[in-house]
C-alpha cells in the first residue's frame, strides 16, 4: 500500500546552464554563420563542409528540422562524413528519432571505433529508452577511450541509479567531482543516490554544495527540502521549497513537498491548502490529488477523500492504490458492497496487493460471507507472513463460524506480531 507520493525519482541534472548574455552572443554568431554559408552554397552548391557548418549552426539554434536537412545534404555528398553523421545523430536525438540516432552513432563507430563521443551519445539514447545496461556499456566504452570527461561518469551514474546500484552511482559521481569540483550536477545526482540509501546527512551536504555552485537551481533547493523533511527539519524544508518556488512559481512538486511536510507534522489542513495550490495550476496533478485524499482521511472528511480518490482514478486508472484507498473510504462509510468492488479492482490490477486481500476480507465479514473472508485473509498472509491484522481479521471470521480454536490461534499470532486489537479479541473470545 502506498502511503504518500514523495516523488523520489526526481529528474537528474544532465546539462550545464548557459547564462543569457552568452546565449544571445552565440545566437548572433550562429545566425551569421547560417547567412555566410547560405551565400557560399549559392556559389558552390556541392560544398559538403558548407552544408555541415550551416547545419551545425542550425542545431545550435535548435532549428532541428533545418539542421537535419543540411546534414542529410552533407552526408548524401559524402557518406563517410563522420562529423556530419555524429551531429545528425544528435539532431535526431533532439527530434526523438531514437532509432535514427542510434543508427547514425553506430555508423560513426564503424568509421572510427575510438570515437568516445559517439559511444557517449549512443548511450544517451539508450538511457532515454531505459536500456540502462546498454547505456552503461556505451558509457564505459567512452570512459575507456577518455577517462577525463565529467559527462561520461555523470550519465553512467544516472543509469546505475536506474538499476538500483546506488553505491555504484555514487562512485561515478564522486569520480566526476574529482575531475571538475565546480560542476554542480554530480553533487546533485550524488545527493539523489544518497537519499535513496537513506544517507540523509550526506545528501544534505551534496545538495548544499550544488546550491553553492549554482544558486539559482530550483531542483537542488527542492531536493534539499525533501532531505530536510526526511530529517524532520520541517521548518528548513519549507524554506527550501519556498526558495525553489521563488525561482519557479509553478514548480508543482514544491507544493506537494510543502503539503507532505505539513502532513508529516500532522497539520492536515495546511497540507490540503498546499495540495490545492498545485491542483489549481494543474487540475490533473495526480500526486497532490492522492495526497489530498490521505489528508482528508486523517481529518475524517471521508466524502472529500472519496472525491479525491475518484478523481485520482480518472487521472491514473491503472494505479491500484487509488481503488484501494477509495475502497477503504467506502468501508468506513459503511458502503461494504462499494468497498468490495474497489478491492476487486485493486487485485485485478495487482494480484499481490496484500492489503487489498485483507481489507476485502473485512468487507466480506460485514457482508456475512465468512468463508470467503477467511480465504482472503489467508491469501494476505501468504503474501505477507507477518501481516498482523490479516491474522486478526481471519481469527474474527473463524470466530463467527464458531471455530474458536482456529480463531484463538490466529488472535495469538496477531498479538505476537503487534496487532493492537488482538488482545481484546483474546479476552472476549478465548476463555
Amino acid at each position: 500500500m502506498k502511503k504518500l507520493f514523495t516523488i523520489v525519482f526526481c529528474l537528474p541534472l544532465l546539462l550545464h546552464a548557459q547564462n543569457k548574455a552568452a546565449h544571445n552572443a552565440d545566437s548572433v554568431k550562429n545566425a551569421s554563420i547560417i547567412k555566410y554559408f547560405t551565400k557560399k552554397l549559392i556559389e558552390q552548391p556541392n560544398d559538403t563542409t558548407a552544408y555541415f557548418k550551416r547545419g551545425d549552426a542550425k542545431l545550435n539554434l535548435k532549428d532541428f528540422k533545418g539542421a537535419l536537412i543540411d546534414f542529410d545534404k552533407a552526408i548524401a555528398l559524402n557518406s563517410k562524413y563522420e562529423a556530419a553523421l555524429l551531429d545528425r545523430g544528435r539532431t535526431k536525438y533532439a527530434l526523438i528519432d531514437n532509432d535514427g540516432a542510434i543508427k547514425d552513432y553506430t555508423q560513426v563507430l564503424a568509421l572510427d571505433p575510438k570515437n568516445s563521443f559517439a559511444f557517449y551519445d549512443r548511450g544517451l539514447v539508450k538511457e532515454r529508452l531505459l536500456d540502462y545496461k546498454g547505456a552503461i556499456e556505451d558509457f564505459t566504452q567512452a570512459i575507456t577511450l577518455n577517462s577525463n570527461d565529467v559527462d561520461f561518469y555523470n550519465d553512467r551514474g544516472i543509469c546505475k541509479r536506474g538499476l538500483d546500484d546506488y553505491q555504484g552511482a555514487i562512485d561515478d559521481y564522486t569520480k566526476a567531482i574529482s575531475i571538475d569540483p565546480k560542476d554542480n550536477r554530480p553533487y546533485y545526482n550524488r545527493g539523489l543516490s544518497k537519499n535513496l540509501l537513506k544517507d540523509y546527512n550526506g545528501a544534505l551536504a551534496d545538495f548544499t554544495q550544488a546550491i553553492t555552485l549554482s544558486p539559482n537551481d530550483e531542483q537542488s533547493y527542492y531536493e534539499r527540502g525533501n532531505t530536510k523533511r526526511y530529517l524532520k527539519d520541517y521548518k528548513g524544508a519549507l524554506e527550501d521549497y519556498d526558495k525553489a518556488l521563488s525561482i519557479d512559481k509553478n514548480y508543482l512538486a514544491c507544493f506537494n513537498g510543502r503539503g507532505l511536510t505539513y502532513y508529516a507534522n500532522e497539520d492536515y489542513k495546511s497540507a490540503i491548502v498546499e495540495f490545492n495550490k498545485a491542483t489549481a495550476i494543474n487540475p490533473k496533478y495526480a500526486d497532490c490529488i492522492y495526497n489530498r485524499g490521505l489528508a482528508n482521511d486523517k481529518l475524517g472528511n471521508l466524502n472529500d477523500s472519496m472525491d479525491d480518490y475518484s478523481l485520482y482514478i480518472k487521472v491514473e486508472p491503472n494505479d491500484p492504490d487509488g481503488y484501494f484507498k477509495r475502497g477503504d473510504a467506502e468501508y468506513n462509510l459503511e458502503d461494504y458492497k462499494g468497498a468490495l468492488e474497489d478491492f476487486n479492482k485493486t487485485i485485478a490490477i495487482d494480484s499481490k496487493y496484500s492489503s487489498a486481500y485483507a481489507d476485502r476480507g473485512l468487507a466480506k465479514i460485514k457482508l456475512s460471507d465468512f468463508k470467503a473472508a477467511i480465504a482472503d485473509c489467508t491469501k494476505a498472509i501468504e503474501l505477507d507472513p507477518n501481516y498482523a491484522n490479516a491474522y486478526n481479521n481471519r481469527g474474527y471470521a473463524e470466530h463467527l463460524l464458531n471455530d474458536d480454536i482456529a480463531a484463538c490461534a490466529d488472535f495469538k499470532k496477531a498479538m505476537d506480531l503487534g496487532s493492537e486489537n488482538a488482545a481484546a479479541n483474546i479476552s472476549s473470545f478465548c476463555k
